[in-house]
């Protein structure tokens, strides 16, 4: 069953808007999310309301970010005597959220990356986000491959995705030139006790350099991030693989061998 989006309504792609329009698929991410009574779920661009809608009857609240002024006037109509809903207009990107438990949304793809970093940043005990099907497999993406990238080593330091089911364009309308995929995001219970910064400075330094052997891509970054000649090459037994061959716990390793001259400095 298809729903479909008010009479005369323009998507605009500036917003990366593509509304997920098949109620079953909508049910689908709903029964993925497994939304409780007690939860208070973030839904990020919520568009008509149609997922919106769905999760108000499992959640005990759903706070629905809406950056499109014409939107929030069809959701604020929607749920105006629904205690359940709060509707909020704003860019999540800039915004101060409240609390919630989960997160649930077909968010636009123009911001998948920037969104979700953010979220991994905070405090949460499940995601279920649509994504186009290539950033989703760039998520669960194993060192050595093409899509192995910055991305993926920074979500799984963090979480542990999984892509769940994929689905049509036909799904969405306007209808988007590529596929999506639905992915589960949980929390690492334990993180590596490491800078973040440093960290997050490294991967992105590292990954210019991606196909570099990482003897060379270190000298490299470190000379261009300390301004003094690098000499001392830390003792581990991944130093001549390439960068994009490098797992999350090399990184991670790394890292701690570096955190004393770059924090220095």
């Amino acid at each position: 069953m298809r729903e479909t989006l008010p009479s005369q309504f323009k998507a605009r792609r500036r917003l990366g808007q593509n509304f997920l329009v098949d109620r079953e698929i909508l049910e689908k991410i709903v029964f993925y999310a497994d939304v409780k009574d007690d939860d208070v779920v973030l839904e990020v661009g919520s568009g008509t309301g149609l997922l919106t809608n769905l999760l108000q009857e499992k959640a005990r609240r759903v706070i629905a970010v809406e950056k499109d002024q014409r939107l929030v006037q069809v959701l604020r109509e929607r749920f105006e005597n629904n205690p359940k809903v709060e509707v909020i207009n704003g860019d999540i990107l800039k915004i101060d959220l409240p609390e919630y438990d989960k997160v649930v949304a077909t968010p636009p793809y123009n911001i998948s990356s920037k969104l979700l970093f953010m979220l991994t940043e905070r405090n949460y005990k499940s995601m279920t986000l649509t994504f186009q099907k290539e950033f989703a497999e760039r998520l669960i993406a194993k060192p050595g491959t093409g899509e192995y990238g910055r991305l993926t080593v920074m979500i799984k330091h963090r979480a542990n995705p999984e892509i769940l089911d994929y689905i049509s364009r036909e799904a969405f309308r306007p209808k988007p030139r590529v596929d999506s995929a639905i992915v589960r995001i949980t929390p690492k219970i334990s993180m590596q006790k490491i800078d973040e910064k440093v960290f997050s400075d490294l991967v992105r330094g590292l990954f210019t350099q991606r196909r570099r052997n990482l003897r060379s891509a270190l000298k490299h970054y470190v000379e261009r991030r300390t301004g003094q000649l690098f000499t001392a090459m830390p003792d581990v037994e991944f130093i001549h693989k390439r960068v994009y061959q490098l797992n999350i716990e090399e990184f991670e390793a790394l890292t701690r061998e570096l955190e004393p001259i770059i924090i220095e400095r």
